[in-house]
């Protein structure tokens, strides 16, 4: 009875020891993460970009207040985690110091300092920065940069050793401020005249052309307007001439000249003569020059400018005197080419007549003024030419050589033509005329080469594409799209960016499917529009590898399935076999001692 008892209890210790002790012994060992080893970025990259890209510019006329909004926000690129944090940031805009670069500022200095700070960012964060500036009176009409200044800490939780690695960051971001017109205080003058008679009077009244008969005495009231800049010495002279058509007075003074008070933009000022008609005049309206010199913002300039008076009474009308000035006209002109971008050469075409019916103009010179910073004579060319006679009614034309400068930031340019000329007798005449001339900056959108993540894909999985867009012309791109052309693969769906100012540069991230294994190519279309809706192309070829007919995912995970599980079956039996030994030496004991 005591045997059996032996025999139950080993055999109960037996069962216990094989249900627990392979739990025990054989465990498998957890698996550490790795450690995190990133580091801070180098300072070649900008920490902090403008969030919105295709914001439009800030406009304004010179003496407003505009205000800059900058939405900032985190560069993902270079800061990928949260474990990065920016800090000491500070914004202010970057003002030019030298005389020759005051220029380009368009905004009046009025503060000592224009730092602002900022709250910490880090992974995600955006934040909205405001500016308020007056436009200067000095400004000039056109589009100008505004580079703004970033300081900043960067500040990264070390995985390793749990202190903090820092590193100081300095870079510029760019906007834009449109100045609609000139400034009254700007160096920008009037090339086809500042001064001209007024069609009315300070009240709005029509002013009526005076009139006499011939030898009678008449009086003028002339208002003059200043559709110029600032103007200061101004003095006005009547062009007397041997024409009674062009002089239809008696010469009864030395000189007929007046000066007229400092006059700014828009303003009227009166000119007041008393004149004796010549007897010798015939009926009709006769014109009555005047020359006027000034100061146009600290440059000195003239203007030509007619009025007129009608002579009720008079001698038989002379149809054309023999020593009267005939007149030259621009009746046309045209470009070769008819598109003119910025930075290319162009001829400029010029129809003229000679409008009189029996005087033959002579000696004629045609001098161009062409607008700073945005047309030139093209190299080895001039801004005049020469015509030696043109007969009465007759027509010619001259073509000037000209180049448009990459500073041409206004989509037209205004050139005014200077025409001196005599006629038979030498009687000396001039004309000028104003034309327009449309400039386009030229499209300049560099697409770099996508970035395809094809590695271990099947057909039909996604295949996500990277491409990176800079916009390095000096015009907006509108309506960026991307579509692909291949017979074996295919996009989700057209990929839409939206515009793309200048200096902007847009990530576009899309997905694309392959339709069957092996090397597959095609061509990444990337579309935009110029601001006359032109559009324009660009090809990227690419090619994709798909090894599988179907997704490694799913071999891996059918391998997982039909994997054997880890063979415990000879440890069990080593350990149970060890056991067993020492149970039946326990009984065989026993027993030898119970004999």
């Amino acid at each position: 009875m005591k045997k059996r008892k032996i025999s139950i209890l080993c055999l109960v210790l037996v069962i216990l020891i094989i249900a627990v002790k392979p739990n025990v012994i054989w465990a498998e060992p957890t698996t550490q993460p790795a450690v995190n080893q990133d580091k801070v970025e180098g300072a070649d990259k900008k920490a902090i970009v403008i969030a919105d890209t295709g914001a439009l510019a800030v406009s304004g006329k010179p003496g407003e207040t505009v205000t800059i909004e900058l939405p900032l926000a985190v560069n993902r690129e270079y800061l990928p985690t949260r474990k990065y944090v920016l800090r000491n940031i500070t914004v202010e805009p970057v003002i030019p110091v030298k005389q020759e670069d005051m220029k380009k500022w368009p905004f009046e200095i009025n503060q000592a300092s224009y730092v602002k700070k900022m709250e910490d960012m880090t992974y995600g964060s955006m934040a909205d920065i405001f500016y308020s500036f007056k436009i200067s009176e000095t400004a000039n009409k056109g589009l100008y940069p505004i580079s703004f200044l970033i300081n900043a800490t960067v500040w990264r939780l070390d995985d390793i050793n749990g202190t903090n690695i820092k590193e100081d960051v300095e870079f510029q971001i760019v906007t834009y401020v449109n100045v609609l017109e000139d400034g009254s205080q700007s160096q920008k003058i009037n090339e086809l005249g500042a001064l001209s008679i007024a069609s009315v009077d300070e009240d709005g009244a029509i002013i009526p052309a005076p009139s006499g008969n011939a030898g009678q005495r008449v009086k003028l009231r002339l208002p003059v307007i200043n559709n110029g800049g600032n103007l200061s010495n101004i003095s006005v002279t009547p062009v007397i001439s041997t024409s009674l058509d062009e002089w239809p007075f008696v010469v009864e003074a030395v000189n007929y000249g007046k000066n007229l008070p400092d006059m700014k933009h828009g303003e009227i000022a009166f000119l007041e003569y008393d004149f004796k008609i010549s007897p010798n005049i015939s009926e009709g309206a006769k014109p009555i020059n005047f020359r006027a010199t000034y100061k146009e913002n600290d440059v000195y300039m003239e203007s030509l400018f007619s009025a007129y008076i009608n002579v009720a009474k008079g001698k038989p009308e002379i149809k054309e005197l023999p020593d009267s000035v005939p007149k030259l006209i621009v009746t046309g002109y045209s470009t070769e080419p008819e598109i003119i971008y910025a930075e290319d050469e162009f001829q400029l075409i010029l129809n003229l007549q000679n409008t009189s019916y029996n005087s033959t103009i002579k000696n004629a010179g045609i001098v161009l003024t062409l607008e700073e910073n945005s047309i030139m004579p093209a190299k080895g060319e001039s801004d005049t030419k020469y015509i030696n006679s043109l007969k009465p009614r007759g027509t010619t034309s001259c073509t000037f050589k000209l180049k448009a400068l990459p500073t041409a930031l206004n989509p037209t340019s205004t050139i005014a033509v200077t025409m001196d000329y005599e006629n038979e007798k030498v009687v000396k005449g001039t004309a000028a005329q104003g034309i327009v001339i449309s400039i386009k900056q030229k499209m300049e959108v560099s697409v770099e080469e996508p970035i395809i993540y094809d590695e271990d894909i099947a057909v039909g999985d996604p295949i996500a594409v990277s491409m990176a867009i800079v916009n390095k012309g000096r015009t907006k791109a509108f309506n960026l799209e991307i579509d692909i052309e291949s017979e074996d693969i295919l996009m989700f769906e057209k990929y839409y960016g939206g515009d793309l100012i200048p200096a902007g540069k847009h990530s576009a991230d899309f997905q694309i499917i392959g339709g069957k294994t092996g090397t597959l190519t095609g061509d990444f279309v990337i579309t935009y529009e110029d601001i006359d809706g032109e559009i324009f192309e660009e090809r990227k070829p690419f090619e994709v590898k798909i090894l599988n007919e179907t997704s490694g995912k799913d071999k891996i995970i059918q391998e997982e399935i039909q994997q054997p599980k880890k063979n415990l079956v000879l440890p069990w039996v080593g350990g149970t076999g060890g056991i067993a030994a020492i149970v039946l030496g326990y009984l065989y004991r026993f027993k030898w001692r119970k004999k």
